[in-house]
């Protein structure tokens, strides 16, 4: 294959990703028909790329926590309170890109790729829960897998007051930390 073909087989693929975010945004039960005449190809041509609808989905969660994971590199060193509302700066704008997933998680919960990263990504969760506590950032009587579903239980209730309308990301956030971080806060 030519260099020129690999290009080509990239932009599709880069076109039926945008298509496959922008379709399922507007319409969470469309189908892979609307999606190849969003990305503007054939349905063939997109079944050469995914195999069905299922297997898009998982590679759109599979982007989603790429672009998650690039996003937070930069704060990687951050411990406790100041990881915590890092991670929510940075995650809740993805809520507009992303929110589709919250309605087809059902599609891709037994996709063994997408499991072991949100299994990497509920382990880093907790470490980050289990130091905030000794850094006094958190409450030490609370248990860890509470902090870590009630974050991200925090992160669902912005990302659902986005999708709303009735509030933006910035907003969102500020709500999540303030609600998180006094919640649970470490002054007890």
């Amino acid at each position: 294959m030519s260099q020129k073909e690999d290009r080509r087989i990239v932009r599709t693929k880069e076109a039926i990703m945008e298509a496959g975010v922008g379709t399922l945004l507007s319409n969470p039960a469309a189908g892979m028909s609307e999606i190849a005449a969003a990305a503007g190809i054939g349905r063939a041509t997109l079944y050469r790329h995914f195999a069905s609808r299922e297997a898009l989905v998982a590679e759109l969660a599979l982007r989603c926590y790429q672009e998650i994971d690039a996003a937070l590199e930069p704060y990687q060193h951050l411990a406790g309170a100041a990881a915590i509302e890092k991670i929510i700066d940075v995650v809740m704008p993805m809520a507009n890109r992303y929110r589709f997933l919250i309605n087809l998680w059902s599609v891709v919960e037994q996709d063994e790729n997408v499991l072991r990263i949100e299994a990497r990504t509920q382990q880093d969760m907790r470490l980050m829960f289990e130091a905030a506590k000794q850094a006094g950032h958190v409450a030490r009587d609370l248990p860890t897998e509470w902090l870590v579903a009630f974050f991200d239980a925090t992160l669902m209730a912005g990302w659902m007051l986005v999708e709303s309308g009735e509030a933006d990301a910035q907003a969102a956030a500020s709500y999540a930390k303030r609600c998180f971080l006094t919640g649970c806060g470490g002054a007890r």
